[in-house]
């Protein structure tokens, strides 16, 4: 189990948010900003949204849909990414350590302007759908982040809802950081970092549509729910901010640490993946419906429901350790 824990961690965070000179993000042009107005984003995510440097290159990446039917006949539309991995990615990503094929993209992401403020609280909502013959064997998948700003530069990761050697993730900061320099030479944050397991009994994560709904202060006196089609699955009271300036929102498929399923052996498989209802907003009636019943299953305590184990990671540049914390029968696991 302490060798599954560790090597969870390692390809979650052990990977880093590289400084770097040239732009953050390359502007939607006119028809793909209506386009995905239309088809995927909401509230304040409705035509403020961006792509991300290193992005795959290939007019095949993606395509919207009207309607796509699941297995339990639920109807959305939305935007379906075909990632393959003879699609490459930037240089940055696939080529990064000079390890070929370490990684691969296709963000969109909020601009610097429209990034969220320290001490500001935001709603959140991403609808996916993943085939339940889904594999990421020895390698991560994350489907939605967040990214914490020092002014206008990125020196932390933070918030990840991924899929780890096959396992569901959602995983978010402690306080706690350790300033290191980087292999760019920059000053970079390392934090101390939950990783909470999720359990696929409780509530299917794949083969379906899954709506992921998260209620987020970005403060030193803060707070991060998540919950998982209605049901509140991770709630923590404490430092959601830890000195940043503000906070910025991706979505999209990033594939990373594929060299060491490859180095085995492992194919990375094709694989695609739908998003519908994306955005963000300041009440949560601009993204869902039934509110109030999502509202009552708060308290003011940290707790996690329908999980498998949850994990306190911490790292530097040269070491990474991990403890488990278990599944508490009480209600504050953080």
């Amino acid at each position: 189990m302490k060798k599954i824990l560790a090597y969870i961690f390692v390809l979650l965070f052990t990977y880093p948010s590289i400084l770097y000179a040239e732009k953050w993000h390359i502007n939607m042009k006119k028809k793909e900003k209506k386009d995905f107005a239309y088809y995927v984003l909401k509230a304040q995510s409705d035509n403020k949204m961006v792509f991300n440097t290193r992005n795959i290159k290939n007019p095949n990446i993606y395509k919207f849909f009207e309607k796509f039917e699941d297995r339990l006949g639920v109807a959305e539309k939305g935007i379906e990414f075909d990632l393959k991995y003879s699609y490459e990615g930037h240089e940055k990503d696939w080529k990064r350590f000079d390890i070929l094929g370490y990684a691969q993209r296709f963000q969109i992401m909020e601009p610097y302007k429209e990034t969220t403020k320290k001490n500001k609280t935001k709603w959140y909502r991403v609808a996916y759908f993943i085939p339940g013959d889904i594999r990421t064997d020895k390698h991560t998948i994350s489907l939605f982040d967040f990214k914490k700003l020092y002014g206008k530069g990125e020196k932390s990761h933070d918030g990840s809802f991924a899929i780890v050697n096959n396992r569901f993730t959602w995983n978010f900061n402690s306080p706690n950081y350790a300033s290191h320099t980087n292999e760019t030479g920059s000053e970079y944050l390392y934090p101390e970092h939950y990783v909470v397991n999720l359990d696929p009994n409780f509530s299917p994560l794949k083969g379906k549509w899954v709506n992921v709904l998260l209620n987020i202060k970005w403060a030193e006196k803060g707070f991060m729910h998540l919950w998982i089609d209605g049901k509140l699955r991770s709630s923590y009271f404490g430092d959601t901010l830890a000195g940043a300036s503000s906070v910025r929102f991706k979505f999209g498929p990033y594939r990373h640490h594929m060299h060491q399923a490859t180095n085995e052996g492992l194919q990375i498989p094709d694989l695609k993946i739908k998003y519908s209802n994306v955005g963000k907003a300041d009440k949560c009636d601009d993204l869902w419906s039934g509110c109030s019943e999502i509202l009552s299953q708060l308290n003011d305590k940290s707790q996690v429901i329908g999980a498998r184990a949850v994990v306190l990671c911490s790292t530097s540049p040269q070491s990474s350790s991990c403890r488990n914390l278990g599944y508490p029968k009480n209600p504050r696991p953080f």
